[in-house]
């Protein structure tokens, strides 16, 4: 049960964690070394406190106060949250290292100031704890010896190597090419977000129009789609029902790829607000193709023309915004049998509430098969870069402690309190109830007010900001552990119903191996990935639309679209994956 008042003591924590350095930070040029000092005449030197020689070594609280000057890109905040913020003191009192964000931004002025920053090695800070670096740039940092190699320092560093091992792909992933790792990396799995190409189905039509059985094969699904087209279902006499919708700019609302999954592997959104790896690509026993060029990527798009020219796939598919999309949903007459989303925006304001309401009346509708008997899932690859996390600068004058505390920041007890606040108000530890994965809890989570009385519930001062913000935090957050949150109520839990659709997802999931990682372009190969991921890539959407919707003909223009990808450079493209992905699978030790 939430407790109002935290049981341990919080003003003694909040105190210790005021005590602020009056001297500058470890580094040099304007980032010096702090050392406290103390009346004890036994205390050690300043060199003796800080002479670690491994991450393992390191114990916290250090003995005396250093300071460590920070950059961070912390997005969607508008900069200046961190400074005065509960996770920061909180972080102080337990490691005795007082954080000094010099610079803590957002948007343009966090990229203008970076680069300012990487071209002035005087200003560099003592770490950087989000930066949103491509690969590329971190390895290009890493390589003229603006950021420090981590593979000395992070391998006896426990929470490191646990994440490590429970995640098999996380250390390949954050290897640069050069066999280096610069970044102490983010760990958020998302078991929900690898299969978020979802679509949801109207359960009141399935039972009235197909004796409550859905859809388990394109025929059916389109059989059943002619039914809600010309059987009224909603009973107003007027023929407005739309069997199929979505729309492009919403997070996985792009239906296309849950359909064409039928036919091939093909993780190719037109839109979507989590960025897709590799768009398009897949592996085939170690070899790299573009799935959008193949005769099935065409029948998919045959049988998508079918169902558009029919009116069973929403004819706004790809022009509406999210305002026509919700409101077709939405009705006060019901319209749509089946819309694609990532989330839930049929009865939406009850779902995030976490109220009852019409949204349980849908279900999610697992992949149906296609006439060659493929049945997949759209998977996304889990990626532990995230925004850049965790590097030091080659003006740290203690790298050994900056890595400590990434990892002292990667423990379980930390990484809750970066995310909820403090202990006992904005999270607590229990085995009690169900958790996310139907087992024995770990944690649970509450809502700390805007309105929270700091001072009130006995903390020593009020802080403006309680948390950090999730892609600018070192956690731990692995599938395991997020199986671990407490779920209050399931039947009406919004976490809980994305787990229950990812694990009906997860039966038709590609291949792993199948699946391209996030890769680390250099150099020129760089800058041509990114021109043909625009050129090429907006092409292939492009084109997909105009042949599901009949402005281009599949059948006479199929060879044209072909060439005209050729004469783009597609095999270049191609190669140019290929080259990459053989240099991390040789970095990885595959």
């Amino acid at each position: 049960m939430r407790r109002f008042f935290n049981k341990r003591t919080i003003s003694v924590i909040a105190s210790a964690a005021m005590v602020v350095s009056l001297l500058g930070g470890c580094g040099n040029s304007g980032t010096k070394t702090n050392v406290s000092k103390t009346d004890d005449a036994n205390s050690v030197s300043s060199e003796d406190s800080f002479n670690f020689k491994s991450v393992k070594d390191v114990t916290f609280p250090l003995k005396q106060k250093l300071e460590l000057t920070v950059f961070v890109y912390a997005t969607a905040t508008g900069g200046g949250t961190y400074q005065n913020n509960y996770v920061t003191d909180w972080i102080e009192q337990k490691t005795n290292i007082h954080l000094n964000y010099v610079y803590d931004l957002d948007g343009d002025d966090a990229k203008t100031k970076l680069n300012l920053v990487m071209t002035d090695t005087a200003s560099l800070p003592d770490i950087f704890l989000a930066t949103n670096w491509t690969k590329s740039e971190v390895q290009s940092y890493g390589q003229q010896g603006l950021i420090l190699p981590l593979n000395d320092y992070l391998k006896d560093a426990p929470n490191w190597n646990a994440n490590n091992e429970k995640s098999p792909g996380r250390k390949a992933d954050l290897t640069m090419t050069d066999g280096n790792i610069y970044t102490y990396g983010d760990e958020n799995e998302c078991f929900h977000s690898m299969f978020q190409n979802r679509m949801w189905i109207y359960m009141p039509w399935v039972d009235k129009l197909n004796d409550g059985k859905v859809p388990q094969t394109t025929d059916e699904l389109y059989d059943y789609m002619k039914k809600i087209k010309t059987q009224d279902p909603n009973g107003n006499g007027a023929a407005d029902e739309i069997p199929m919708t979505g729309y492009i700019g919403g997070w996985a609302t792009d239906p296309t790829v849950w359909m064409i999954n039928s036919f091939v592997q093909c993780n190719n959104p037109l839109s979507n607000t989590n960025p897709t790896v590799a768009a398009g690509f897949v592996v085939d026993n170690g070899k790299i193709e573009y799935n959008v060029m193949k005769d099935q990527y065409k029948d998919a798009l045959k049988y998508m023309n079918k169902l558009y020219k029919e009116g069973l796939l929403d004819n706004q598919t790809f022009t509406q915004d999210n305002t026509q999309f919700n409101s077709a949903l939405n009705n006060d007459v019901h319209l749509v049998g089946l819309y694609a989303d990532g989330g839930v925006n049929a009865d939406g304001d009850n779902f995030w509430a976490k109220k009852p309401g019409d949204w349980q009346n849908w279900a999610c509708l697992e992949p149906v098969a296609g006439p060659d008997g493929v049945r997949l899932a759209a998977r996304s690859i889990a990626t532990y870069f995230g925004s850049s996390i965790g590097s030091i600068s080659a003006n740290c004058k203690y790298p050994v402690i900056a890595a400590a505390l990434f990892d002292f920041m990667a423990s379980e007890e930390a990484s809750n309190v970066q995310a909820y606040g403090p202990e006992g108000f904005g999270w607590d530890w229990t085995s009690e109830g169900t958790s996310l994965g139907d087992g024995v809890p770990k944690y649970e989570t509450h809502t700390i007010p805007d309105d929270f009385d700091w001072v009130g519930n006995g903390f020593s001062r009020n802080y403006a900001h309680k948390a950090y913000t999730a892609d600018a935090m070192i956690r731990s957050s692995n599938n395991e552990y997020r199986s671990a949150l407490k779920v209050e109520n399931p039947d009406l839990d919004v976490e809980y119903v994305f787990q229950k659709a990812a694990e009906r997802y997860e039966k038709y999931s590609p291949d792993i191996d199948t699946l391209i990682p996030n890769l680390a372009f250099e150099g020129e190969d760089s800058q041509a990935v990114s021109e043909y991921t625009l050129t090429i890539g907006g092409y292939v959407n492009q084109a997909t639309v105009q042949f599901i919707t009949g402005n281009l003909d599949i059948d006479k223009e199929w060879g044209n679209y072909i060439s005209k990808l050729k004469d783009m450079g597609v095999e270049d493209y191609i190669a140019r994956y290929q080259k990459c992905y053989d240099a991390y699978m040789k970095t990885a030790g595959k």
